[in-house]
């Protein structure tokens, strides 16, 4: 697993990567719990090199 970490415009950018090809994405409670820590958008999603999941909060 790898997280990333990039700012602009007053923002952050989180997002974690998993590395772990051919994982299904998992169940969206993750989502909600990112709203409700005060992310302006968030969201998850799959490709080739694995999970990533991700969040955008106000600095």
């Amino acid at each position: 697993m790898s997280v990333h970490l990039a700012d602009q415009d007053r923002k952050a950018l989180i997002v974690a990567l998993s590395h772990r090809p051919g994982l299904a994405a998992a169940g969206t409670a993750v989502l909600p719990e990112l709203n409700g820590l005060g992310a302006v958008s968030c969201g998850t999603d799959t490709a080739e090199d694995g999970r990533r999941v991700w969040a955008v909060l106000d600095l």
